[in-house]
């Protein structure tokens, strides 16, 4: 159940961020960029990453948002599970699995990170530009993990197919005219949300 009055059990993070444009505005342009814009990994490796600190981190609503939108990009959700069991018997890329271990620490321990673990993601072939996009995934998931746990908003499964079909679609900007259209916005999503309880 959500914590503040504006918000309801249909809520998802866009509630929260039109509600205080001034100063969550901002995070949208930033988000496109991190999680869409140009990167060492790939669009589907990103959302594995947001899927993966946000399990870490047991936020119930951004892990099944970002698992349905690795699912969007071929990425079986199971993959992510098991990145959160245990990283090293996981079935991705041994080069990346050292870059999953940089962000579990950065997620769960960040003040015990040390420049050896950097070293082992150089020596897996990443450039320190490629782990400070990783670095940049796993900030912005931390921050949106506590958002929208401090508000309440666990969401559930429809909501979660819903925001992740809408984000592997149209990325994560937010024209500057939303709130304008925001109510309209509102019905169609609720509408949607509906057709997508019918279907599980």
């Amino acid at each position: 159940m959500a914590f503040f009055s504006y918000l309801n059990e249909n809520s998802d993070i866009t509630d929260i961020t039109f509600n205080d444009r001034p100063r969550l505005g901002p995070m949208d342009k930033a988000s496109q960029e991190i999680m869409r814009g140009k990167s060492s990994f790939t669009e589907a490796e990103r959302e594995i990453m947001a899927a993966y600190v946000s399990g870490l981190n047991a936020c119930a609503f951004c892990h099944g948002s970002h698992k349905a939108v690795a699912e969007q990009f071929g990425i079986s959700p199971q993959v992510i599970e098991q990145l959160i069991e245990d990283v090293d018997s996981a079935p991705i890329n041994e080069s990346l699995k050292p870059v999953f271990h940089y962000l579990k620490k950065l997620t769960l321990t960040a003040s015990k990170l040390t420049k050896a673990d950097v070293e082992k993601v150089i020596a897996a072939g990443w450039s320190e530009d490629a782990l400070h996009e990783a670095i940049l995934v796993g900030c912005l998931f931390n921050f949106y993990n506590r958002l929208l746990d401090g508000h309440g908003i666990k969401g559930n499964h429809a909501i979660y197919q819903f925001g992740g079909q809408h984000l592997a679609k149209n990325g994560y900007g937010v024209p500057w005219f939303i709130g304008l259209i925001k109510n309209t916005i509102k019905k169609s999503k609720l509408k949607k949300l509906h057709e997508l309880e019918k279907q599980l």
